[in-house]
């Protein structure tokens, strides 16, 4: 993707590489996405913050939410961590992906 450098971008997949492209723009890479349904697939671009933490299973998970508003996506971000690590050890099947992102717009 290349976006204005004053932007977040991310994908279902961790950042590879981040260029300097132009005037104010980067040129942002993503590692390879595991074979997935289209809809599951996603790319956001925006005015983000974020808060993260990472589960007991090793996931990094964060919670986006448009600049300044951070703050008030911490219920959201515990439970998902929660969620995530119940559904691991009930079903005894590991989270196929590195990150988990959830958006709040």
């Amino acid at each position: 993707l290349v976006v204005p450098a004053d932007l977040e971008c991310f994908s279902n997949m961790p950042e590879s590489k981040r260029v300097t492209v132009g005037d104010n723009k980067v040129e942002v890479s993503f590692l390879e996405t595991p074979k997935m349904s289209t809809y599951l697939l996603a790319y956001c671009i925006g005015e983000f913050d974020y808060v993260q933490a990472q589960t007991k299973h090793g996931v990094l998970i964060k919670v986006y939410a448009p600049r300044g508003e951070a703050a008030s996506c911490h219920y959201a971000l515990d439970c998902g961590c929660k969620a995530l690590d119940s559904f691991n050890d009930f079903f005894g099947v590991t989270y196929p992906l590195p990150k988990l992102d959830m958006v709040a717009i």
